[in-house]
């Protein structure tokens, strides 16, 4: 039988250190908490609460690598009004610090082993949950806390999250899994890998999801073994009803300090 991903992280660490091992493989494999950044906006954005309704996930609303500061652009060569976007300006906002329209937190998650599939690192708040962990609303009380009452209740709508990390792409030779990252919800989310897109779901649309192994698309994202990359996750919660998010990977993802970017103009 095969050794599980996480297994083997745990039992090459034992051969240095016997007594962690012991006290890891009694309470799992340990959590990662990353903290990326929440821009919260008012209703009246532009590409908030779009009139001009157009549901459905609308792929290629993005260019296939970041700028200069590490944000997706806006795809003009795309009819990006049919993504339920104003335009290039309005879109800029979204992953930046814009005084007046945005206000900035910090807001951390933490992955944890899947209790059905060792291999996998998760995170979901979403709606076949319970509690706590039904949806995803974490500006609620705070921002500018522009609620709105719907179906499934009173929330902050209206929010970015840019979330950084990074991961070692190890030898594929050297391990029984793939490098995979998933991620289910809504509405838009694009992840970029080395800089390069590798998921793209966006649009204003329900729960979505789209995944990338990482083994597969390693050449077209330039990864070499052995080195280190950045992967971040750029989320958007657009127009009511629900926010939805889950994260699945096998990558072990390391936490990088959020990031404040300016506008692209005065």
């Amino acid at each position: 039988m095969k050794a599980s991903h996480l297994t083997a992280v745990l039992l090459s660490a034992s051969l240095a250190a016997p007594a962690v091992f012991a006290e890891e493989e009694a309470t799992g494999p340990a959590p990662i908490t990353l903290t990326g950044t929440i821009r919260d906006f008012l209703q009246s954005h532009p590409d908030m609460q779009y009139s001009n309704k157009s549901y459905g996930v609308r792929t290629g609303l993005v260019e296939n690598e970041l700028d200069a500061d590490g944000k997706p652009v806006l795809n003009t060569a795309v009819d990006y009004h049919n993504g339920m976007i104003s335009g290039p300006d309005s879109f800029a906002e979204w992953f930046r610090d814009v005084p007046n329209t945005n206000i900035t937190e910090a807001h951390a998650i933490t992955l944890e082993a899947h209790p059905d599939n060792p291999d996998v690192y998760y995170f979901a708040r979403e709606m076949q949950l319970e509690g706590d962990l039904k949806y995803f609303f974490p500006m609620d009380g705070r921002g500018f806390n522009d609620m709105q009452s719907t179906s499934v209740g009173t929330h902050n709508y209206y929010f970015t999250y840019e979330l950084r990390t990074d991961f070692t792409y190890t030898f594929p030779e050297y391990r029984d899994y793939d490098l995979t990252f998933k991620f289910v919800g809504d509405d838009d989310v694009w992840v970029f890998i080395n800089g390069k897109l590798a998921v793209d779901i966006g649009g204003v649309h329900g729960q979505a999801s789209g995944e990338v192994n990482v083994d597969d698309m390693a050449e077209a994202l330039g990864l070499e073994p052995g080195e280190n990359y950045e992967l971040v996750l750029f989320f958007a919660e657009r127009h009511t009803t629900q926010s939805n998010f889950r994260i699945e990977t096998t990558l072990t993802l390391g936490p990088v300090p959020p990031t404040s970017t300016s506008p692209l103009y005065d």
